[in-house]
């Protein structure tokens, strides 16, 4: 992971040399050099060591150039554009704050020969050698930047020593930025899309029960639906190990959307259940009585099961405990559903409740 910034960078040291070669002058003397007379000029060999590459600008000339004023001091301005590699930990993503640095260290001096300093420093000798004007900061943003996910809301500039194996301490500057994911593209992209995926799901809840093709074909177009979206979502993601807040919610949705599926076919189940199960009896069979009733009537008999007897009136048509039977499957079904209109939407508002509560607060915990 990485990022590109282009920067206008200030260099200042003081060289006595110049001194006496600028002696005569008055004190608001300045000799300038172009690019292409800097290199017979002695210029501080800095490097980017989080650099991955760089560039000077160089239209119409290469953008850099070098003032030396009377009192030995001297400004050498460059404009580069730089991609440095900067670290991420995405497990909050798309809720996430990162910190990017530049870091600046000379190549072959340690810290015996150079020593680097920010702009603005406490210390008074250091301050007496740069040409900045008073109240300089060490690093300015322009207000006309605006990047189209971060913002960024704290930059902090830092120094240390980077030892090198057989050259001692190395001076190394860092900037620091602390920068903040804008996260309204990613409800419009991400969330909300998949929100009404879900929501589209539970129109299954609300079609009869017998109307196979279509509950099938909205519960399967809805899973491939998430399943895609959840697709799209990582293509333009590193991959990681660990489970960030985007794929939690992914993860989430296709249950919901899956679930939905699945609901559909235990009701399928039960409005088509065999009629001994849905009664709960083990054995089910009409006995003959001995009555002279039973003699006129074919249709008498009784309902054994494991608990009893229960005498059927002679005048019954056995088909109608079948229908009978049919009619409390299909109840079971209707009220798996009717239960699902109300149990799926809950669920999900716990869920998102939960969810957001957690990346949200933690978000503003870092923001803090």
């Amino acid at each position: 992971m990485d990022f590109t910034v282009s920067i206008m960078l200030h260099l200042n040291w003081n060289d006595t040399r110049f001194i006496t070669w600028t002696s005569g002058y008055d004190d608001t003397f300045v000799l300038e050099f172009d690019s292409k007379r800097l290199d017979n000029i002695w210029t501080p060999d800095l490097f980017f060591p989080n650099e991955k590459s760089a560039f000077i600008h160089k239209v119409f000339m290469p953008n850099k150039m070098l003032r030396v004023y009377t009192n030995g001091k001297i400004t050498y301005t460059v404009r580069l554009s730089l991609t440095l590699s900067c670290p991420m930990d995405l497990r909050n993503y798309p809720f996430d704050k990162q910190v990017c640095r530049i870091e600046m260290e000379s190549f072959s001096y340690n810290e015996d020969n150079i020593i680097l300093e920010w702009v603005g420093t406490d210390r008074p000798d250091l301050a007496n050698m740069t040409q900045m004007p008073e109240g300089a900061v060490p690093v300015e943003i322009s207000d006309n930047i605006e990047m189209n996910q971060f913002r960024v809301v704290e930059k902090r500039t830092l120094k240390t020593l980077n030892e090198r194996r057989g050259a001692g301490n190395h001076s190394l500057l860092q900037a620091e930025f602390h920068l903040v994911r804008d996260i309204g593209y990613y409800l419009v992209q991400m969330y909300i899309p998949s929100m009404l995926i879900v929501m589209l799901s539970w129109i299954s809840f609300w079609l009869n029960v017998n109307a196979v093709p279509g509950r099938i074909s909205l519960g399967v177009l809805t899973v491939l639906t998430m399943t895609q979206q959840s697709s799209t979502v990582n293509a333009t993601l590193p991959r990681v190990s660990y489970t960030k807040a985007i794929d939690i919610w992914m993860s989430m949705c296709l249950v919901f959307v899956f679930a939905a599926l699945i609901e559909f076919a235990v009701a399928n189940v039960l409005a088509r259940k065999d009629t001994n199960k849905g009664f709960g009896f083990k054995k089910l069979f009409l006995l003959p009585t001995l009555s002279e009733q039973r003699k006129k009537r074919k249709g008498s008999g009784v309902l054994v099961d494991d608990r009893g007897l229960m005498r059927l009136d002679p005048e019954m048509d056995p088909t109608l405990v079948q229908k009978h039977r049919e009619l409390s499957g299909l109840l079971h079904a209707m009220y798996l559903d009717v239960a699902c209109r109300f149990l799926f939407p809950i669920c999900f508002g716990v869920f998102n409740l939960v969810y957001w509560t957690i990346y949200t607060a933690d978000n503003f915990h870092n923001h803090g």
